[in-house]
């Protein structure tokens, strides 16, 4: 493959990242649970604070979750000049409606149905997402493509 096709791909708050902190928060209450069973009050009212401290990590992770477009344009002039292959990874968000260039484009879990991204932009931060497949089935194996041959 010289190059994947150009996509524009929705990116929005995932099921599976709530189906993973709400089984996360299920199992700090499991451990409340045995505690309790065990007769251990010091672990209850430490399971206690630390679950409402992951409530709170839950709730802000979940209400910042990136939403926008993630766009691969094959056609674009390349952003770094190290690498000089053709194309550019753009950003589409409420903030950047033009668009904001990335460096790259990061696969780092790919589940299948599912993949976390992390996305690099030229001032050095990072930006993870999850993106799903139930977005755009038909656009989701363009997006994979581009991810692996341009990440």
């Amino acid at each position: 493959m010289r190059s994947a096709p150009s996509v524009m791909y929705p990116v929005g708050r995932c099921s599976f990242y709530a189906a993973l902190l709400i089984a996360s928060g299920c199992m700090g209450l499991l451990v409340m649970a045995w505690g309790a069973r065990m007769g251990s009050s010091w672990s209850i009212a430490v399971g206690m604070l630390f679950w409402l401290l992951w409530g709170t990590v839950a709730v802000v992770s979940w209400r910042h979750s990136p939403v926008g477009c993630l766009q691969w344009n094959a056609v674009a002039a390349p952003v770094d000049d190290l690498l000089a292959r053709e194309g550019a990874w753009l950003w589409h968000s409420t903030a950047y409606q033009d668009g904001v260039v990335l460096l790259r484009v990061e696969s780092v879990q790919d589940l299948q149905r599912w993949m976390l991204l992390r996305l690099h932009n030229p001032d050095g931060a990072r930006t993870w997402v999850w993106v799903a497949r139930a977005s755009d089935p038909q656009r989701w194996d363009d997006l994979r493509r581009a991810v692996v041959a341009h990440g």
